[in-house]
């Protein structure tokens, strides 16, 4: 089996689940990281063996090196993608894609040029429900889609930050950070044509001057509609819309209560997300055993003329005529499994990238009308959207 030697681009918290799934998926080799942060280049040589570069561009000098998965701060992505495109290398990047849809189309045509993939990973739309759930409305079986709810409630506020993530014009806040996983998810399972959109996003944190949450509604040119949102001040954890009481009983912590408590007690600083503190923090002792088995994004619904679909703990419930039926996914195995086995089909067997540059491109877009939207008080209208990929 051909492996693909794949190297990282920014060694933080977003970039870890590069490694960790890489060890898990057949047809690649982590060979190389690059990162500014001197501790960060030695943790990873250290732990996994690999070189490490004090910048994108070095690490690009590597012959050996074939793709590179860009996980620098947001500001940073469409610069370092272009440097490892034109470097002759593929290239996965993390959500958003890009801060502006000028860079967008520079990421673009630099992939069209070097004939490399472009592939914008990951967002919670590769999720295997997420991706059931398009099965089964692209079947027909139960007619079209009529509209979509997504709707996502978590503590992401009250995890440490650091200033370029709550900092909106470098692409921080929930509007960039976040809603590239809804969007993603309303536009495969809505057809992927977004016609307009009009949403309200608020700033309700006195410490995080960016949005905390939104709520917007995507009309698609198809008639579908979907409903979008997205609460991240952490007093409801959405899992209870699936699995009941995950709690145990009455006054019990729930993640943004335990973070809550945590930061009071000074237990929490800008390194414990890196270090993995906070996550476990949040996940806490009581609750653990009791999550779902899937991988679970917030809840989403999807209507159709003749039956609905949404997640269940182990995979999907349809409801039709007949009543409700559960359909398995197989076993999620992690962040990035799905998108990296996508990623290697289509540079060894020279398929398209299912979510490339310009659905990355499309999803940007429907991001930033929440934020136009959001400010301007009215209906944006969209022109760059591509129909969903499968």
């Amino acid at each position: 089996m051909t492996s693909i030697r794949i190297g990282l681009a920014g060694l933080g918290t977003a970039g870890r689940s590069l490694p960790q799934a890489v060890a898990k998926t057949e047809g690649y080799v982590f060979v190389a990281g690059a990162d500014l942060r001197q501790e960060a280049r030695e943790q990873y040589r250290v732990e996994f063996g690999i070189p490490t570069f004090e910048s994108v561009a070095a690490m690009c000098e590597m012959r050996e090196l074939e793709a590179v998965y860009v996980a620098t701060p947001n500001p940073h992505h469409a610069e370092h993608a272009i440097t490892a495109l034109e470097s002759g290398k593929h290239v996965m990047v993390e959500k958003p894609m890009a801060l502006t849809l000028a860079d967008c189309d520079r990421m673009i045509a630099a992939a069209d040029k070097s004939h490399r993939k472009l592939m914008v990973a990951h967002t919670r739309s590769f999720n295997p429900p997420i991706r059931k759930m398009r099965e089964i409305v692209s079947s027909g079986k139960l007619g079209q889609v009529t509209q979509v709810h997504t709707l996502r409630y978590s503590p992401w506020l009250l995890r440490p930050r650091e200033p370029v993530e709550i900092n909106t014009e470098l692409g921080g806040g929930v509007c960039y950070r976040q809603a590239p996983h809804q969007v993603d998810i309303a536009r495969l399972l809505g057809g992927g044509l977004v016609r307009s959109v009009r949403a309200h996003a608020g700033r309700w944190s006195p410490e995080n001057a960016t949005e905390g949450n939104y709520s917007a509604l995507l009309q698609f040119e198809n008639g579908v509609t979907a409903t979008l949102i997205y609460d991240g001040y952490g007093y409801f954890d959405d899992r209870e819309l699936i699995e009941g009481d995950i709690f145990g009983g009455d006054r019990q912590l729930g993640p943004g209560q335990r973070l809550r408590k945590a930061r009071q007690e000074g237990k929490l600083n800008k390194d414990s997300s890196r270090s993995g503190l906070a996550f476990e923090i949040e996940r806490g002792d009581g609750d653990a055993g009791q999550r779902p088995r899937q991988p679970f994004f917030g809840f989403t619904l999807v209507s159709c003329e003749r039956g609905a679909i949404r997640q269940s703990s182990d995979g999907v419930f349809i409801y039709d005529e007949n009543g409700r039926t559960e359909v398995p996914c197989p076993i999620w195995e992690g962040p990035l499994r799905v998108e990296l086995e996508d990623f290697y089909e289509a540079v060894t067997e020279d398929r398209p990238v299912p979510h490339d540059g310009k659905w990355g491109k499309a999803t940007l877009e429907v991001c930033l009308a929440i934020i136009q939207s959001s400010r301007d008080g009215r209906e944006a209208v969209l022109s760059h959207q591509v129909p969903s990929p499968y």
